[in-house]
């Protein structure tokens, strides 16, 4: 059975889920070259179906974990009572299953609150529009779907995931777990209060703990963006990146537990429409007024952003050198930190019975590793898993292994070490080189001792090969690779070549065999999900931040042997079994997804030397 998960909304994205595994997904970004897309087309679910060589007639189950009508262009979605009632909007609305089955509205008003369906939402009924006010609830996540494909005669049956259940499913399906405990947390465009999930999973069994109220990601969202840095949904890691350079006052750290209560205590008053203005001043001593954080976006454009309001930000947008914007952020991070630990501490008290000392991470805060190092060394979970696509891009996959094992009953795979970080598309041809720059660019067959010198000389390396990466990290196929020992590094990438800020950081990627002796770490980091202390900060100075520590990713042969292989050979060549790496794109663009991709970015930049497939090219100037 084939099951097609789609996303569409910001960071969009289709997975491909086979008889219970999941063998393909990617961000239609790498499609489109739209930085964050909201947009799913017929032409990227067209170029998946052909690089997953399938057709239409294949597809056995569609599933979603948000639907917007206005971001997709080639699907209907309808009730599969009568097939008469379109749906325009699905989202993350409640954590029960939705049956389409016209009751009255009296009928539903009491099923709705009864103790037979185990649960009470007086806050859901107003966000259902006639005809689906008139629903039951059931325990479950799942709402049935017939769905049409434009131009395509067969209905294709089909499940609306809840968001967050989808976001727990990719992480603990995808997990080496037989029980774990499971957060999800995320910011929200609806509601702030519907930004986190606590699950718990055994086999195949995966269940809502209960909701914590969570909203440290909208509380990170709209500080970003009251920071002058952007909107939070694609700046977030401007601020994390920027917090490095801050300093947390002993006025934020003795106000800390109390100011963040709301964050993560579901019995604070966290529907305070000022709570996050109030937050934000107590840190800045500034009001921003931003207004009422409860207001839907239903009448604004397609691509504005939740937080665009009639206000003046606190600073300049891009002066990021004012050591108060630092610190602010650092303020910031702070908090998010603390409320994250109390957080999964919670979960792990809560489910310690049964959680197997394991824990999965879900959600778009799953990506700050900072908070993730101190939830590994600062809660009673033994082991952390996450899936590589924790944001919204992850949400197909998920909803299609939600389908695939809780509904469809196949049963769990179990994934080989870190099998998931590549589920993109193999290309394995060679780019033509254009004719009037043949004479400048020349391929050679791969030669890792003449890469391992040229690195250590300072030259910059662009690394593409096999599948492309899941989630927003490059992890070793569509890399810069630089050496982390030149401490003129840094800068020269942030400024000559991903043309960003200054300070943002770079991650150093070191033998799996060698972690411990450069980094205080036991335990793997593959998805470059953890920030910890580095031992010799002084030997990679451009891989750490300001405070010795890094992002850090391991790798092992069986994770991806090329990747390997070079970081070995540049360690025969300098001693270092660490290379620096970053993600193959410059600001504002996305990674680079296919050869011709990799092509065209090495011929505009000022880097000299490139693989691709195993061919390394040269710029070779002309006497």
């Amino acid at each position: 059975m084939n099951i097609l998960g789609i996303h569409c909304g910001h960071d969009a994205s289709l997975a491909l889920v086979r008889d219970g595994k999941l063998i393909s997904s990617i961000s239609v970004e790498r499609y489109s070259r739209n930085k964050k897309d909201t947009f799913l087309s017929s032409e990227a679910l067209d170029r998946f179906l052909f690089d997953n060589q399938m057709s239409l007639d294949d597809i056995d189950t569609i599933t979603m974990g948000f639907w917007n009508k206005s971001y997709c262009d080639w699907l209907e979605i309808y009730s599969p009572k009568d097939n008469t009632y379109p749906f325009s909007q699905m989202g993350t609305y409640n954590k029960e299953s939705i049956i389409m089955n016209h009751l009255p509205d009296s009928e539903y008003d009491n099923k709705v609150r009864s103790t037979e369906y185990g649960y009470t939402l007086p806050w859901y009924i107003d966000r259902i529009q006639p005809p689906y006010a008139n629903t039951v609830l059931t325990a479950g996540y799942e709402i049935p779907l017939n769905c049409v494909i434009k131009g395509y005669d067969r209905v294709i049956p089909g499940y609306f995931v809840d968001h967050h259940a989808a976001h727990a499913a990719a992480a603990f399906y995808s997990s080496p777990f037989k029980q774990a405990a499971i957060m999800t947390v995320d910011a929200s465009m609806n509601d702030p209060e519907n930004c986190s999930g606590y699950y718990v999973g055994d086999g195949e069994s995966l269940s809502n703990f209960r909701e914590p109220g969570l909203m440290i990601g909208t509380f990170y969202d709209a500080a970003t963006e009251l920071l002058g840095l952007g909107p939070g949904t694609t700046k977030a890691g401007v601020l994390m990146g920027l917090a490095a350079f801050g300093k947390v006052s002993g006025h934020v750290k003795e106000n800390a537990e109390e100011w963040i209560k709301p964050l993560w205590d579901r019995n604070s008053p966290i529907q305070d429409n000022q709570y996050i203005d109030w937050l934000f001043s107590q840190i800045t001593g500034k009001f921003p007024h931003i207004g009422d954080l409860k207001s839907e976006i239903a009448n604004q454009d397609k691509d504005a952003h939740f937080y665009q309001r009639n206000y003046q930000t606190v600073y300049n947008k891009g002066d990021y050198n004012k050591q108060e914007v630092m610190d602010h952020a650092a303020a910031i991070q702070y908090l998010c930190e603390r409320a994250m630990v109390k957080y999964a501490q919670d979960l792990y008290e809560e489910t310690k019975e049964f959680n197997g000392g394991n824990l999965c991470l879900a959600g778009g805060v799953a990506l700050n590793c900072n908070a993730n190092f101190k939830i590994k060394t600062e809660t009673g979970f033994d082991n952390i898993h996450f899936f590589p696509a924790c944001g919204d891009d992850g949400i197909s996959a998920g909803s299609a292994m939600h389908a695939a094992h809780k509904i469809l009953n196949y049963p769990r795979v179990q994934y080989k070490s870190n099998e998931i970080c590549y589920l993109g598309t193999n290309y394995t041809h060679q780019p033509d080189i254009p004719t009037e720059l043949q004479s400048v660019i020349k391929g050679y067959d791969i030669d890792l001792t003449v890469i391992a010198n040229k690195l250590a000389e300072g030259e910059i390396l662009c690394w593409y090969q096999g599948r492309s990466e899941l989630g927003p990290r490059a992890l070793g196929n569509r890399s810069f690779v630089t050496n982390p020992a030149i401490k003129e590094m840094k800068d020269t990438l942030n400024a000559k070549v991903k043309m960003r800020e200054w300070f943002r950081p770079f991650a150093p990627v070191v033998l799996e065999e060698r972690k411990e002796e450069w980094f205080d770490m036991d335990f793997e980091s593959p998805y470059m999900l953890y920030t910890v202390p580095c031992k010799r900060p002084q030997d990679i100075p451009s891989a750490v931040h300001i405070d010795n520590s890094a992002r850090v990713q391991t790798i092992t042969p069986e994770h991806n042997y090329n990747f390997w292989r070079l970081i070995l050979e540049f360690e025969k060549v300098t001693g270092i079994p660490v290379v620096m790496n970053t993600s193959l794109n410059i600001k504002g663009e996305p990674i680079v997804e296919t050869p011709e991709d990799a092509l065209k970015l090495f011929i505009e930049s000022e880097v000299t030397m490139l693989v691709i497939n195993g061919v390394m090219y040269f710029k070779e100037l002309q006497s």
